[in-house]
């Protein structure tokens, strides 16, 4: 059964190569990894490791100015822009090419080559930070990653199809804080409003559009919501302060991760609808 909510949609959000730029969106179709182009692409190194704004446990190959690196993408083309260097076009629907390795943390994987163009301009950009070879690889259509806990499949995101915070979440936060931060800290797909602050944890099972969501973890905060995201500069903010309230024994936590059923649209202005048993 399904109850009526106050709970709407406000923005919508996709990071079509991970850890990097994001792109606000009015709709997105829904498909059987999440939002369409959700990191559906991914620098990595020459052993296959993933590039991201950080590491963890010696995983993932950090390179924290990766959130310099702008995305714009519509039916044609990605194109991704760095300071210094000529945009890189890519085809939205993938290079062909040869099939490559790739790990995404502890998860094992794997990407169809972009090819030297992108490969080039990927080794001139990372380098500047973090010296190395690299690439960028587009994740396959038919390619199977589940989630790491439940039924969902995804792309290259760590380890949900979607992360929703609301924006009562964020205001609380911030009215805790030496200086207020924006949403872009955080990196959400769905936004809402609506409700009341951290209202998002106690979502088990709602439907935005035709798309049923099923409330997976808390999500725990790794240090890039403390990095700038228009420079790349890092800072304690804000975990500093999300530690005095929201500290749990694996880290403090932000928002929520969700797996999901069905395919469709989701847009800005969708109702939340509440399942209840």
């Amino acid at each position: 059964m399904s109850i009526t909510s106050p709970l709407a949609v406000t923005s919508l959000h996709i990071y079509p190569v991970k850890s990097c730029t994001g792109v606000a969106l009015t709709e997105s179709l829904v498909g059987r990894m999440g939002l369409r182009y959700d990191r559906q692409w991914a620098f990595v190194d020459d052993t296959g490791m993933f590039v991201a704004q950080r590491d963890s446990r010696g995983l993932g190959v950090p390179v924290r100015t990766l959130c310099l690196i702008g995305t714009v993408i519509d039916e044609r083309l990605l194109t991704l822009t760095a300071p210094g260097i000529a945009p890189l076009h890519v085809p939205a629907t993938g290079v062909a090419g040869p099939s490559v390795p790739v790990r995404v943390w502890d998860s094992r994987t794997s990407g169809v080559d972009q090819g030297a163009d992108a490969a080039a301009w990927a080794t001139e950009v990372l380098s500047r930070e973090r010296p190395g070879r690299y690439r960028l690889v587009r994740m396959a259509d038919a390619t199977h990653r589940r989630s790491k806990i439940g039924d969902g499949e995804l792309a290259y995101g760590d380890a949900y199809p979607f992360l929703v915070i609301s924006e009562e979440s964020l205001a609380d936060l911030n009215q805790r804080m030496p200086a207020p931060l924006p949403m872009n800290r955080f990196r959400p797909n769905v936004v809402i409003a609506g409700g009341t602050p951290y209202v998002e944890d106690t979502l088990d099972r709602c439907r935005i559009g035709t798309v049923d969501l099923f409330g997976a973890t808390l999500c725990i905060r790794c240090p890039i919501p403390t990095t700038d995201q228009r420079t790349g500069e890092r800072g304690k903010e804000p975990l500093r302060t999300l530690a005095t309230y929201r500290k749990q024994p694996d880290g403090v936590v932000f928002g929520r991760n969700f797996n999901h059923a069905g395919t469709g649209v989701m847009r800005v202005g969708d109702p939340v609808v509440v399942a209840s048993e």
